[in-house]
């Protein structure tokens, strides 16, 4: 299970096992919220790589995972919008983007947490069993118990049971993610 006082006190020392976690839990996110950002993968891990250089070579102290989450996504958030300057596309792309949702910076953090708290959630579905990972699913697509029983032709109980089992799992897998998955994603669902 992740530790996260004992990661921040380690990532504020620059102990390498630290920073190798912060790239495991961190990069894959940040590269999927720049290309977001950027509607496209071109450059995507370079931006990433440079925020986390910039931060090995800083002298920035976090309190918690919060904190250094949200220092990482607005880094990412300015650099990706220096690069999009940078090759004099800002104005289509961001009046294009800002046309249709107005896009500020606390905005911006909440998303790539989703978008954190999704790629975990993906990783961990994977590890459900087959019947776990069919019920999880159709659960996530909106479905209710007696729909998903009818589909995967089992018991409402089993469908229930299986539900709960894989809360149980992912609650584990992820967790002090898992509040901010609940409260900010899928409040619907669980």
């Amino acid at each position: 299970m992740f530790d996260s006082e004992r990661f921040i006190v380690e990532l504020n020392r620059k102990k390498d096992t630290a920073w190798l976690r912060l790239y495991e839990e961190f990069y894959p996110a940040l590269c999927a919220y720049a290309a977001r950002l950027l509607h496209e993968n071109a450059g995507v891990e370079d931006i990433v790589q440079e925020c986390m250089i910039g931060l090995w070579h800083s002298s920035l102290h976090f309190n918690n995972v919060r904190a250094l989450a949200g220092w990482l996504y607005k880094a990412v958030y300015s650099r990706a919008l220096n690069l999009l300057r940078d090759r004099n596309n800002a104005r289509r792309l961001l009046g294009n983007y800002t046309s249709e949702f107005i896009y500020s910076e606390e905005m911006a953090i909440e998303l790539a947490i989703e978008e954190s708290v999704i790629a975990k959630l993906r990783l961990v579905l994977a590890e459900l069993s087959g019947q776990q990972r069919n019920v999880m699913n159709l659960s996530l697509e909106g479905y209710k118990v007696r729909e998903i029983a009818s589909i995967l032709g089992i018991s409402e109980n089993t469908v229930k049971m299986q539900k709960k089992r894989a809360y149980a799992m992912i609650r584990e897998r992820m967790g002090m993610v898992w509040g901010v998955l609940l409260a900010t994603i899928f409040s619907d669902f669980f």
